[in-house]
């Protein structure tokens, strides 16, 4: 997956992922993959830095194979706080946090609202601190990879 999209976003070749991730603003000034950050090297699966209205905006992205876990939204926080700790204080920037997971299907079981609810406590706490976690789901449509931001 981080492959898939270290190779095509931007590229106007799947439209959906281009959609969630960057919308109108196909552009973008640095990408980079496996971007080590804070104690114990943890890696940022795929992080783009763009401008939006003359505003720099760093999108941290954190893949998942598997359907999206209320521990997801800890590893994010733990990004937002190494950039906010090493990377804005000199490159000022707006941050737009994004999770991609596999499709959940079930969208009425319980452990799928408990981690709406982790998501939307991670807004609450990080409101002045970044955007809403922006969070997109992925699936197979015949050959196609199709990702759609879930608006929770």
């Amino acid at each position: 997956m981080q492959a898939y999209i270290v190779r095509n976003i931007g590229k106007s070749i799947n439209n959906s992922l281009d959609n969630c991730i960057l919308g109108q603003n196909l552009n973008f000034e640095w990408l980079g993959n496996e971007v080590s950050c804070g104690v114990g090297m943890q890696r940022i699966d795929v992080m783009i830095s763009t401008n939006v209205n003359n505003q720099r905006v760093l999108i941290p992205i954190e893949l998942k194979s598997v359907e999206a876990d209320v521990i997801n939204a800890k590893q994010i926080q733990r990004y937002i706080d190494w950039i906010e700790q090493y990377y804005t204080p000199n490159r000022q920037s707006d941050i737009q946090p994004v999770l991609i997971s596999k499709k959940v299907e079930n969208k009425q079981a319980e452990k799928y609202q408990k981690i709406i609810a982790t998501f939307k406590e991670f807004n609450t706490q990080n409101s002045r601190r970044c955007e809403n976690l922006k969070y997109v789901e992925y699936y197979l449509d015949g050959d196609n990879l199709v990702f759609e931001e879930v608006n929770y």
